[in-house]
């Protein structure tokens, strides 16, 4: 019995010395092969370092833990961001008032800040905090309702010669009147309506002084005129029927100048002229009116202006109730209330 035994355990070490062989050869080979890859990545790093100006990979992993000072700045920026659109509207709609500070602060791509939101003062200031007066500065929008006072001005500038007249001849049944759009080619399509009260007015030195005559909705009322000091000549006329091209060169450059500044936007008119040879021929003249800046006021709730407005002021109170729920308001946005 003894001898059995002596066996069977002579067998069984016998059986279990090659496993242990295997074993500490894997796990020699294991140990190579994360030393391997430990080399690769250190090798990696040193790389990215180098030619990143050791910003990575070390920028990855600090971007994995947030900093109690980070935490508290991203829920500065999400109360920033709720109130930002509030802001730019206010900033853009009192822009031209003595007590505010520019847009360019903000920037069109940028949040509002502390220290911006802190600083400001005047109708921007009241514009934040007021809704009535929001709703008024809606509805008189400063940069419109400046341009058409200057507008006003300048039409009332023109000279009643150059407002009505009618060249007398014997025989007129060819001519026939009718009533337009008119606009001046004088200005380049990149001035605007505020500028005419500027002394240093950009006034092209057009060849031929060229009045342009639209019916209605033909699109063409916009940017067209001024391309015609380009085109015209005493020869051409216009290919397309739906614009009518009328030569002033009769007319000094002084009244020619204070018509074009009068109708900057247009004018409606009523003319009276003949066709012959392809050209528009021109007898007589009424001006009856400028055209004017036009806006949706706040009561007209089907206009996309206010449902822009409205859709602004939805969005922001629901930022700010969420936000809410979870962090105190900052106190610089604490008389801000939307509504």
């Amino acid at each position: 019995m003894k001898r059995k035994r002596r066996r069977n355990k002579k067998l069984i070490e016998e059986r279990e010395a090659p496993i242990s062989i295997d074993y500490n050869k894997k796990e020699e080979s294991t140990i190579e092969k994360l030393k391997s890859i430990g080399y690769w990545i250190i090798g990696i790093t040193v790389i990215l370092s180098i030619f990143s100006g050791f910003k990575y990979p070390w920028k990855w992993i600090d971007a994995l833990y947030e900093t109690e000072n980070e935490r508290l700045e991203i829920i500065e920026n999400s109360w920033n961001a709720a109130y930002t659109p509030l802001i730019r509207w206010c900033a853009e709609n009192t822009a031209n008032t003595a007590n505010t500070k520019s847009l360019a602060v903000i920037g069109k791509e940028k949040f509002a800040y502390k220290d911006y939101v802190i600083s400001i003062v005047g109708d921007e200031r009241k514009c934040l905090e007021d809704k009535e007066f929001r709703i008024y500065l809606f509805n008189n929008p400063i940069i419109k309702v400046r341009e058409n006072k200057s507008l006003n001005k300048w039409f009332n500038e023109i000279p009643k010669h150059v407002k009505k007249f009618n060249f007398e001849i014997e025989d007129s049944s060819k001519y026939k009147m009718e009533e337009f759009t008119i606009k001046t080619n004088l200005f380049y399509y990149w001035n605007s309506a505020v500028s005419l009260e500027d002394e240093d007015f950009d006034v092209r030195d057009v060849r031929n002084q060229i009045m342009c005559g639209y019916k209605k909705n033909t699109g063409l009322e916009i940017d067209k005129c001024w391309y015609r000091n380009r085109i015209f000549d005493e020869g051409e006329a216009t290919k397309d029927d739906r614009e009518y091209l009328f030569s002033l060169n009769f007319l000094s450059k002084e009244d020619f100048i204070l018509l074009s500044k009068g109708c900057y936007l247009g004018c409606k008119a009523k003319i009276t002229f003949m066709k012959d040879l392809g050209k528009h021929n021109i007898r007589g003249v009424e001006i009856e009116k400028p055209i004017l800046r036009t806006w949706a006021l706040y009561s007209d709730k089907s206009s996309s202006r206010v449902k822009d407005y409205v859709s602004m002021i939805i969005k922001a109170q629901y930022l700010i109730q969420e936000l809410e729920k979870k962090h105190p308001k900052p106190d610089w946005y604490s008389n801000i209330i939307i509504q």
